[in-house]
């Protein structure tokens, strides 16, 4: 293995060739603007990127090189496990679950079509969803990919249910139900626990499906404070694999490229592995695009006979034009057709057309324009749906009301009146500003803080003021907190000092003393916004376009949004350098 990607491995050349940095300035120059790279998540450059000469000789232990392309070796050796696992799973013989006329019994009974037209339009058709379930039922490995509202985790508890439906032995404690982050394994599992109610599923498999408990994937993989040369930092792997027959990761845009390979090496031979997400959205903060790739393979070549004709047979429909239907066609190098099912229509199509509009228009590599986004953007504004600020003035007076409105909503709860659970998550689920900087979030913070301390007589630098949405930051397995859950600090009243925390899905609240480290959470950064869903959203661009600011970016902040969306346009070169930004190329080298 290579001397970056190996902890035991010799460094000498590595020093010599960075303390020697007059003989060759170039290639010194380029390992420190690749690492510099990786540091913020782009794990590949390439030579002209590095200011190098196509002739220019790279030594392997420092790089690796794919054609002009230029990374890292630890991550080359990620890529080459990842690729090598998916390929050779994808590729073995599948799963022995049930013959294709039980399995179309199965469906048919969980995930009866549906077809819903307005106007002789076709808004929503779950044939999509049928064709996943028919597609991963048996398979070892398989994704589904779709935009907002497609419905990802209802193809999954219905893969589940049909799975429970063929296997009566299948125990939830054998299913994995994972994410990089708690707060989105927990909003799989309660996803997944709400289609149990939705779903025309027997009395085994809705509770099959309610039992069901989430897990960050570093918590299924056992993560410990170890180096790799001691173990670490995972206690799963090929030595000792995961105890799990399905393995469900949700919102994997935000999975890691090591993540996956430790996952990917910790997998059963016999296990299912499923993989959701939407490639569209903001990738890891590590270095990723992993989903981007799996999907981009799997949306190119022709799906073999054998497998229409079992999907076919599973939906009673021929399957090659719905599965056609569902994705974008790519031109992959090395396809792997049938891995991939694309989910393509939205409930949102019916409750919230405007928000898929506008993501439409942000979508990295669908060509949308500055114009074309600004010209929804008023279409829309007139109903009150979609609003554009001109004036950042305007833009936080916005959100001052909206603060101010939830102060009062919140002034009859305290400690001796604390809300049920249901209003905690309505209270949470209606409003949140998303920002671009750490900066904006505490300027936010600090603001919605002011707001809540007014009036009050027991004002404190130290403490959080009655009605404060609070963000964990940490884990805490004792508490069954993660990093990302978002509860409400409570205190006797409006103006006093919170005491305490209550989160949706407890009912005992949680002494602020006992919690982890915790911050306001009036303002979120898209980066931890990913997982959650608001009915209203404000979007804040700093106004320095020399900010980082991509359209992947953006697209994950407006699809936070079920209803209306509220943008912060004060500063036009900061929009223009969104549409200018280069779509960052996929990570599908060989």
């Amino acid at each position: 293995m290579s001397t970056l990607a190996d902890p035991g491995a010799d460094f000498r050349p590595l020093a010599k060739m960075i303390l020697d940095a007059e003989s060759a300035p170039d290639v010194v120059t380029a390992l420190a603007r690749l690492l510099e790279a990786s540091s913020r998540g782009v794990g590949q450059l390439t030579r002209g990127d590095l200011g190098l000469m196509t002739t220019t000789a790279l030594p392997d232990f420092a790089f690796a090189c794919d054609g002009d392309l230029v990374l890292l070796p630890r991550y080359a050796s990620c890529w080459r496990e990842v690729r090598q696992a998916v390929e050779a799973r994808h590729r073995a013989p599948r799963l022995a679950v049930g013959s294709d006329a039980a399995i179309r019994s199965a469906i048919d009974a969980i995930l009866p079509a549906q077809r819903d037209l307005v106007d002789g339009r076709v808004v929503f058709d779950n044939a999509h969803q049928r064709l996943a379930v028919a597609a991963l039922a048996d398979a070892r490995i398989g994704v589904i990919t779709g935009g907002p509202g497609t419905g990802k985790t209802t193809s999954a508890a219905a893969l589940l249910a049909v799975r429970r439906r063929l296997d009566s032995g299948l125990a939830p404690t054998e299913v994995l139900i994972t994410a990089p982050t708690g707060k989105a394994a927990c909003r799989l599992a309660e996803a997944l626990s709400r289609a149990a109610g939705q779903l025309p599923l027997g009395e085994a498999e809705r509770l099959f499906l309610r039992t069901l408990r989430p897990s960050t994937l570093h918590q299924a993989l056992e993560w410990m404070p170890a180096p790799p040369e001691r173990g670490g930092p995972f206690r799963r792997g090929r030595d000792l694999p995961l105890k799990a027959r399905i393995i469900v990761v949700d919102e994997a845009s935000m999975v890691d490229l090591e993540l996956m390979a430790h996952l990917i090496r910790a997998l059963p031979v016999e296990a299912s592995l499923w993989i959701l997400g939407d490639s569209d959205q903001l990738e890891s903060v590590e270095t990723g695009g992993v989903l981007a790739e799996l999907v981009e393979r799997g949306a190119s070549g022709r799906l073999p006979d054998d497998v229409v004709q079992h999907w076919s047979a599973r939906l009673g429909a021929p399957a090659q034009p719905i599965h056609v239907d569902g994705l974008q066609v790519c031109a992959a190098a090395d396809p792997l057709p049938g891995l991939v099912i694309g989910l393509r229509y939205s409930h949102r199509a019916k409750e919230a057309p405007w928000v898929l509009e506008l993501a439409a228009l942000v979508r990295p590599g669908h060509g949308g324009t500055l114009a074309a986004f600004l010209a929804c953007c008023t279409r829309w504004q007139g109903e009150g749906r979609i609003r554009r600020h001109e004036r950042r003035t305007s833009f936080h007076d916005l959100c001052r009301e909206r603060w101010s409105a939830w102060r009062e909503g919140l002034a009859a709860w305290s400690l001796t009146n604390l809300p049920i659970e249901q209003d905690v998550r309505q209270r949470l689920g209606a409003f949140q500003l998303l920002c671009l900087t750490n900066a904006q979030v505490e300027r936010a913070n600090r603001i919605g803080c002011d707001l809540l301390w007014a009036g009050g007589p027991h004002r404190s630098q130290l403490a959080l003021p009655h009605g404060c949405p609070l963000l964990v930051t940490v884990n805490n397995r004792a508490l069954n907190l993660s990093n990302g859950d978002v509860g409400i600090a409570l205190g006797q009243g409006p103006g006093h000092a919170a005491e305490v925390a209550v989160f949706p899905g407890r009912t005992v609240p949680i002494p602020l003393i006992q919690l982890p480290r915790h911050q306001p959470a009036f303002g979120l950064t898209v980066h931890k916004s990913q997982g959650s869903e608001w009915r209203h959203v404000a979007i804040d661009l700093p106004g320095d376009p020399g900010e980082l600011a991509e359209l992947n970016l953006v697209y994950t902040a407006i699809t936070r949004s079920s209803g209306a969306v509220d943008l912060c346009l004060a500063s036009p070169a900061a929009w223009e350098a969104v549409f200018a930004s280069p779509v960052r190329p996929p990570a599908t080298s060989r």
